[in-house]
């Protein structure tokens, strides 16, 4: 069984299913100044205090109807991708 075939794609599917969910989640965040670009960026690999408040002080203004975002996609989107290259599809050369 080639794990390359089936966990590269599955890591690459959560990987882009966290940016657009991260997107989603912190588009206002960016629109409003709240934070930067560059500072929201963080929010997608990581928990930290400044995303917490930005993102309820725009959630106060402008609720969303989805779930809010969860850093922890990105990383487990990420093993899945690391894994599929690590393990190879086994043959040598």
């Amino acid at each position: 069984m080639r794990w390359t075939a089936i966990l590269l794609p599955i890591g690459v599917s959560i990987l882009l299913v966290a940016v657009v969910w991260w997107w989603l989640t912190y588009r206002e965040v960016i629109h409003y100044a709240y934070l930067s670009a560059r500072e929201a960026s963080i929010c997608l690999v990581g928990r930290s205090d400044i995303c917490e408040l930005a993102r309820s002080l725009c959630n106060g203004a402008h609720p969303v109807t989805f779930a809010k975002y969860w850093w922890g996609t990105f990383w487990i989107g990420f093993v899945f991708a690391s894994a599929s290259l690590t393990i190879g599809d086994g043959r040598r050369t």
